[in-house]
């Protein structure tokens, strides 16, 4: 629902047959009759019990609009979401009225465009809008967030032996050079030299 003084600043005052100019079908009053319902209609948020066979009638005649095929076409055009909504009232505010009212509603068109105009309502449901989105977003955040948190691992690192046993066995295979000389087996000692005597050399400066 709209806050209670937009509404009244919608709905407020009431419009008067003396206002308008009754054509070859419609008389006056039928033209503010009409006009009222569709500022109510407006200030009580759109609500669907208002919205009769004979309301679409004359309202999907009025301000640029087209039939939609029928009722349930233009309620779903128009007063499905807050988006929407805000759409049909861009298109009253911006409409131009043209016609003569004589002929026409342009009339009624002009006053309530400047009613709304005035009041401030398409920013309010804009303003709406907005917040709406962002509170969806944040929700949104929310649960990615935590769908995607780090979760703990069920490896327990907080075992040296288990850190020492995961180091050894990360590289299988890759045994250097440099690592066989510290695996190499010790040979038991006999207890005898393992030198062997050396060899006589010739002396390659004899006779000199």
């Amino acid at each position: 629902m709209l806050p209670t003084a937009l509404a009244r600043a919608i709905r407020l005052p009431l419009l008067t047959p003396e206002q308008f100019t009754p054509t070859k079908w419609d008389d006056a009053p039928t033209k503010a009759k009409f006009g009222n319902h569709l500022l109510r209609f407006i200030a009580e948020d759109f609500p669907g019990t208002m919205f009769t066979q004979k309301f679409y009638g004359r309202l999907s005649n009025t301000f640029g609009h087209i039939a939609w095929y029928d009722r349930h076409g233009f309620w779903s055009e128009f007063f499905m979401s807050r988006a929407t909504k805000i759409d049909f009232l861009d298109q009253t505010i911006r409409h131009p009225c043209y016609g003569d009212p004589a002929w026409t509603y342009s009339d009624v068109e002009q006053v309530i465009r400047a009613r709304l105009k005035q009041s401030g309502v398409i920013d309010w449901h804009r303003r709406l809008l907005a917040q709406e989105s962002e509170a969806r977003e944040r929700s949104e955040y929310q649960r990615l967030a935590q769908k995607f948190s780090q979760r703990p691992t069920d490896t327990n690192i907080s075992n040296p032996a288990d850190t020492k046993a995961t180091a050894c066995e990360c590289f299988p295979g890759e045994i250097t050079q440099a690592d066989r000389v510290f695996t190499q087996p010790r040979v038991p000692s006999t207890g005898q030299s393992s030198l062997k005597t050396p060899v006589a050399q010739p002396d390659l400066f004899a006779g000199l």
